[in-house]
């Protein structure tokens, strides 16, 4: 008999739970499970056999570390126009704390082999998972194209998933004052009505973080606001480059900020004929300013169920370009302050991934779009994954 592969990708924490979901979701076509540690073989009714067999990052971390360096590599080899949904997979990737390989027997019934692909699709809904055909096309658990080979993607916007106990490995314990802290971020989504889960950490630790300093802050602030005000004219109904760009130059002749894009950006400024989807992205960087201007004390951030006010930022920065710099209009926020918005968002975020996972609205209103910059933002803010520059950034949920 001809053989199928698949592979399953996860980012689970408890690993036994991949062997019990097959278990469950195959059960009513199961003659016989034999599970063995790390593999396990499933013989169906008409006598064929699914054989699957595990690394997981316990026991072979090491395995798996050379497996997703090498699988995040290949795809970061792809040429696509969409290249802000390729580094969100490559991060995901990374995240994949959990490999299954999957080998079952194929015949020409094809009801049978589609009710096997589907029903490992019910796998990957229950471990947070996603499927690799050996055509290299990564799907989610609804059977939604990710990423393949060829650069392409049935998505507008993808935020990679992690395992919350990959933020305890290796850190101090957990202190008092972030004990308190996550009790106050409790206190607020309590209020609100936005679900959250008890356990997850704090992202960053009050021994680890390393607020940025005002200066560094301001100048970021006003790089996001050019990259953002570029792509809106280039979002606009008759796009004109060329306009665009003076806008960019307008932003730098006040707050001289060439040197300040991120590698990323550069490339995307300089593309001459960017993606729609790029300039979506780039467009969001709005929210991203605006936590910025909120950490410098001078706007507020509201409830994350509405944009934020563009035009108010907009004639900020241009109202005061020459002083050269946004610092003073408002009263610098404190560390704790920082931290404990910081936490809140992070909370915020897991409750819009968890509503996605499960196929539902985000829940009390919450705009993902805007979560999903705001903790962008305060990750770079609060100096998370050991101070990692703007591109580098990888918010957890």
């Amino acid at each position: 008999m001809e053989k199928a592969n698949l592979t399953l990708y996860t980012v689970i924490g408890d690993f036994s739970r991949v062997a019990e979901s097959m278990r469950v979701r195959f059960q009513d076509v199961t003659k016989m499970f034999t599970p063995e540690d790390d593999r396990w073989m499933i013989l169906l009714q008409d006598d064929t056999m699914i054989r699957c067999s595990m690394m997981e990052s316990g026991s072979q971390a090491d395995q798996v570390a050379e497996h997703t360096e090498g699988m995040a590599n290949y795809f970061a080899r792809v040429d696509t126009p969409l290249t802000a949904i390729k580094e969100e997979v490559i991060r995901q990737i990374q995240c994949f704390n959990c490999i299954v390989g999957i080998e079952f027997e194929l015949d020409d019934d094809r009801d049978r082999t589609s009710y096997i692909i589907n029903t490992f699709y019910d796998v990957a809904g229950d471990v947070n998972g996603f499927l690799l055909y050996p055509s290299m096309s990564l799907f989610d658990r609804k059977g939604k194209l990710l990423f393949s080979v060829k650069g392409e993607s049935e998505y507008e916007a993808f935020r990679p998933v992690a395992n919350s106990d990959l933020l305890e490995v290796g850190r101090p314990d957990v202190g008092d004052v972030d004990q308190a802290r996550r009790e106050r971020s409790f206190v607020r989504l309590k209020e609100a009505g936005v679900p959250y889960m008890e356990h997850l950490p704090c992202e960053v630790l009050d021994c680890e973080a390393m607020i940025r300093k005002p200066e560094e802050i301001a100048r970021r602030a006003a790089a996001l606001f050019a990259v953002a005000l570029y792509s809106e004219v280039m979002l606009s109904e008759n796009p004109d480059r060329e306009e665009a760009l003076g806008f960019v130059t307008r932003v730098d002749e006040g707050y001289h900020i060439m040197d300040e894009f991120t590698p990323l950006e550069r490339t995307y400024l300089e593309n001459p004929s960017p993606e729609q989807y790029d300039c979506i992205q780039f467009l969001w960087r709005y929210e991203c300013c605006a936590v910025l201007l909120w950490a410098l004390g001078i706007v507020e951030l509201p409830y994350p169920s509405a944009i934020c006010d563009v035009p108010y930022i907009a004639r900020l920065f241009f109202d005061h370009k020459e002083n050269g710099t946004v610092l003073g209009l408002g009263e610098i926020r404190d560390r704790q302050e920082i931290l404990d918005e910081a936490d809140l968002t992070l909370r915020y975020d897991w409750a819009c991934v968890d509503a996605r996972v499960k196929g539902e609205e985000t829940p009390v209103s919450l705009d993902g779009g805007v979560v999903m910059e705001r903790h962008y933002a305060f990750n770079w803010l609060i100096g998370a994954g050991d101070g990692a520059e703007w591109d580098e950034i990888q918010p957890t949920t």
